[in-house]
Order: C-alpha cells, then sequence, then structure tokens
C-alpha cells in the first residue's frame, strides 16, 4: 500500500487548487459518439491488437461525464475491449474511474469479478496547469484485477505517470508526451522485472472537418507515432474516425 502514496497525495494536492471556471448557472445533458479505424492498437506503448475498429459513446451533465469505449480487432486476432468511464471535472483537475474488459484471460466471461476476473479497475487524475500553458499531468493507479501483478505474482497496483502538451501547427493538432511506469508492474505493462522506466514516448498529429450536410458530423485522419524505450520498440499507426 505504500505505493499509494504518492497517487493519494496527488489527489490531495491537486483538489486544493482553486477552480479558475465560472461557475455554471445551469447543467444541460449531452451526448456524443463516433468510431476509428486505426491501423494498430497501442495502449501506453504496449501493442495490443493489429486494425481494429474502436466505436465510442459518452454522456455529459455539467461538469460530469460517463462514457463506454470498444476496440474489437477484425483482421487477425479474436481481442476485444470493452471500457467504462466515469469523470468529474473540478476546474484543471480531472478525476475518473475505469472499468476495463480485456479479453485473453483464463476466464473471458463478462460477469466475473472472483481471483480470475477479466476486469481491471483503474483510478486515475489529471491536471491541466492553465489555459496559457496547457501542460497536462496524468496519474493512474490499477486498484482491483486478477491480472495486475508483477513478474513475482503479486499485486502490483500497476500505476503510469504521464506528461503531455498539446499544441498546434499550421492548423494541425497535434501533441507530444512521455509516460512513465514507476514500479514493476510486468502483467499490465511487459516491465520485464523492472522498476522506474520510460514507457510511452509519442508525437500525435490530427486533423479533423464538418461534413458538408451533415451537421454535427465530423470526420478526421490522424497519426500517432510511438516509442516504447522500455520493450525496445516503435510503433506508427494511423487511423480516421468519425465523431456526431
Amino acid at each position: 500500500m505504500k505505493r499509494l502514496i504518492p497517487f493519494t497525495a496527488l489527489l490531495l494536492g491537486l483538489a486544493l487548487i482553486p477552480s479558475s471556471a465560472p461557475a455554471q448557472e445551469r447543467a444541460t445533458l449531452s451526448f456524443s459518439g463516433g468510431s476509428d479505424l486505426v491501423s494498430g492498437y497501442v495502449w501506453r506503448g504496449v501493442p495490443v491488437a493489429g486494425i481494429s475498429l474502436q466505436p465510442t459513446l459518452a454522456m455529459s451533465v455539467g461538469d460530469f461525464s460517463a462514457s463506454a469505449w470498444g476496440s474489437v480487432d477484425f483482421a487477425s486476432t479474436p481481442y476485444k475491449e470493452m471500457d467504462l468511464s466515469l469523470a468529474y471535472a473540478l476546474g484543471p483537475v480531472t478525476f475518473s474511474l475505469t472499468d476495463y474488459y480485456w479479453t485473453g484471460h483464463p476466464d473471458d466471461r463478462y460477469f466475473v469479478f472472483d481471483a480470475n476476473s477479466p476486469h481491471r479497475v483503474e483510478v486515475g487524475v489529471s491536471w491541466v496547469v492553465s489555459e496559457k500553458f496547457p501542460l497536462n499531468l496524468s496519474w493512474y493507479t490499477m486498484l482491483f484485477g486478477a491480472a495486475d501483478t508483477n513478474d513475482r505474482g503479486k499485486r502490483a497496483y500497476a500505476s503510469y505517470f504521464e506528461v503531455a502538451y498539446p499544441f498546434a501547427v499550421k492548423g494541425i493538432d497535434m501533441k507530444a508526451g512521455v509516460g512513465m511506469v514507476p514500479w514493476n508492474a510486468e502483467a499490465t505493462y511487459l516491465s520485464a522485472g523492472r522498476d522506474f522506466y520510460v514507457q510511452n514516448v509519442f508525437l500525435n498529429a490530427g486533423k479533423s472537418w464538418e461534413l458538408k450536410g451533415a451537421e454535427g458530423l465530423s470526420f478526421g485522419l490522424f497519426t500517432n507515432l510511438i516509442w516504447n524505450p522500455a520493450l525496445e520498440n516503435v510503433n506508427f499507426v494511423g487511423g480516421i474516425s468519425l465523431r456526431m
């Protein structure tokens, strides 16, 4: 449990930061959705699947949001994933709770939450420094899941810390960042028994366009260049997206 101390301290510290966002007079309910088609699915520097279709559905009301996200590899493996997330924004700080359901476990039945559960539950916090300097600091820790172990088979509380910065170049939305794993989390991040290491160095680029004659529908193209120094691996992913 000592490994949860840095995360807890970060939560408390960020929660004390005063919000500069104006109070909302009335929270409005909204829905959004869409789907991406990607040449490969890479999660936090770890290759997961091949060509995949990734739909999403989200609901928001005021500072609260809930979303469902999925991924199906229809080209090379039977891999599929379905994630459910809750998030609450407190000014520049966003707290999140995510349930990951990944196939490939000894028991892939969805409604299994025992020692062989295919679910992993993660809590996270993300802080955007300011509007003028939108540096994003994020920390995520797994709290539950049979697959959350280190290379000795013990609970790892697998954690991931990321620093990212969004910017634009001639109308292209860009994002650069680096993600680190602070301690041994072999089953989640394939750490090969290592403690603190760099897991994910990335540069993303994308652009979207509103579709004429289809109000509220947009089309996008994106590319993600991803290095994983810990695995000595590199991936270059491209994709298309539809949003409504």
